[in-house]
């Protein structure tokens, strides 16, 4: 039986009754307080050791320890750390338009292991792209198999679309297609590529140290920990890439009237600075695919294609497109019908504010000097008792700036910002960062982020399309010679459709050309 054949049996078969029965763990009781759970591997007179979660070791003095209890705990099973979960997601691009749609799911497995599969769709023209991407592991979270699927088709010549420009349930022709398998085998990854010109196997090195990036992803988000620039094998991109994955952070944002705690789950290494932000039901508010560029937003299996064409922008603009801010996070949000050259952003969690607003007063020539010290008036006016604590230069963007540091009190609340101003063209710019000085901590990053990638351009105002879309949006593909081999191969299916919804159809969706 193949690979393939397995992975369709694992993730398709039903739980079966019994579940592994979890190793018991060690407990040492310190003289503090503190109760470690672990395994014991030294405890001698003067010292004791134990290994607790991922390897790490931790010793102390026999002074400081009250009590050893060994196999007094039950370790959790990586099935209690790892809920099962399905969720639907519509993808939007820089302009805010949705370009396609994707599915993801946990799912637990017989053998107390658990699968990540990813299932997304878009379409370029007449053009359909799928892609799956399947990860399991053991009962232990250690990797076992990752599969990848990308499909490209088009209608054959002749097909009659349906209404609305909508290719789907015609005949269609396979224009290129591949499949990636990939199978741990003790100190050995085995890799297996099915493609149009046939099947190729290599073999690479492999440790316990290693995984695949939709596990790492994973366990972070699921433990609120963090996996620190592992290597992992990309079926994707079919070679090992270091990436590092953290879910520690906790920030506060307004939802539905209320200020909550929401998780933010952060992926660097291998491409664009990506981000996940999850609720305390374990819900993604919005996921960064390729960074702010390609942002996937939850939507109901019904909805998810049928919302192609709405609009729900990562890149913000003033009304007279002069200027732009990329939105950090979910806490983030616009403030609506600003004239031209006036452009806000509100954090409602903390009463938080970011401005990026042209000055009109000021004579064409005026120095950036003379610039600064209108802004410093300016806001004294409208803050009586503000006090420039910090006047320094620097760069907004590409841009060489002047940033005046500000602290004032609204009522009995400490408040803080940071105005910095720019040339613009004829005139100057001023970008103003305000908040609660008790949010500042919280905030700071959110504010380094807008500063740096505040967008002058109005091309830049229209960006490329980053990630699978860059790859496949761009011209058209030569066309194959014969039919992919791979097309034969069986699909594997979608995460199933909750009650009461109705699997989404494949639908055509605009893809920008950018700028």
């Amino acid at each position: 039986m193949t690979l393939l054949g397995l992975l369709l049996i694992a993730c398709c078969q039903d739980p079966a009754p019994s579940a592994p029965v979890p190793t018991p763990l060690d407990v040492v009781e310190l003289k503090n307080g503190d109760v470690l759970h672990g395994r014991v591997l030294v405890a001698i007179d003067g010292f004791v050791e134990i290994e607790i979660e991922a390897g790490a070791r931790v010793g102390f003095p026999s002074a400081q320890v009250a009590a050893i209890r060994r196999g007094a705990a039950v370790a959790p099973s990586v099935q209690t750390i790892v809920a099962p979960r399905r969720e639907w997601f519509v993808v939007h691009d820089a302009a805010g338009v949705a370009v396609g749609w994707l599915a993801s799911a946990v799912v637990h497995r017989p053998d107390g292991g658990f699968a990540v599969q990813e299932e997304y769709e878009f379409h370029a023209g007449e053009r359909r792209f799928q892609v799956t991407s399947l990860a399991t592991a053991d009962s232990g979270g250690a990797p076992v198999s990752a599969y990848f699927r990308e499909r490209v088709t088009e209608p054959t010549l002749g097909a009659v679309p349906l209404a609305g420009g909508d290719f789907a349930g015609q005949q269609v022709r396979v224009v290129d297609e591949r499949i990636v398998e990939a199978e741990c085998r003790g100190d050995a990854l085995v890799v297996t590529r099915l493609d149009r010109h046939g099947r190729r196997e290599r073999t690479l090195p492999w440790s316990t140290a290693n995984s695949f990036p939709l596990l790492a992803r994973t366990l972070a988000r699921a433990r609120r920990g963090s996996v620190a620039r592992a290597e992992l094998f990309d079926p994707a991109t079919e070679e090992l890439v270091r990436r590092s994955y953290d879910g520690r952070r906790q920030r506060s944002i307004a939802q539905d009237g209320k200020i909550v705690q929401i998780t933010e789950l952060t992926e660097t290494g291998g491409g664009p600075r990506n981000h996940e932000w999850v609720d305390a039901n374990a819900r993604t508010l919005r996921r960064e695919l390729a960074g702010p560029a390609l942002v996937a937003v939850p939507a109901n299996a019904a909805s998810a294609v049928a919302v192609c064409g709405a609009v729900a922008p990562a890149l913000v603009s003033d009304a007279g497109n002069a200027f732009g801010l990329w939105l950090p996070n979910p806490a983030w949000t616009p403030v609506a019908d600003l004239p031209a050259g006036n452009l806000a952003l509100q954090c409602e969690a903390h009463g938080a504010s970011v401005t990026l607003t042209q000055i009109d007063h000021l004579e064409p020539d005026a120095s950036l000097e003379s610039a600064v010290d209108a802004v410093a008036n300016a806001f004294r006016l409208v803050h009586p008792g503000a006090r420039i604590v910090e006047r320094r230069h620097g760069r907004l963007r590409d841009c060489a700036s002047a940033q005046l540091a500000v602290i004032w009190k609204q009522g009995k609340e400490p408040m803080r910002a940071t105005l910095d101003v720019t040339a613009l063209g004829d005139a100057h710019v001023v970008f103003n960062c305000a908040a609660p000085e008790r949010a500042w901590e919280e905030l700071a990053a959110d504010f380094d982020f807008l500063r740096a990638g505040v967008e002058f351009a109005p091309q830049a105002l229209q960006p490329r399309l980053q990630g699978p879309l860059a790859k496949k949006g761009a011209g058209k593909a030569a066309p194959a010679k014969d039919a992919a081999p791979a097309a034969a191969e069986r699909p594997l299916p979608l995460p199933a459709t909750p009650a009461g919804e109705s699997a989404p159809r494949a639908k055509t969706v605009r893809i920008p050309t950018g700028g």
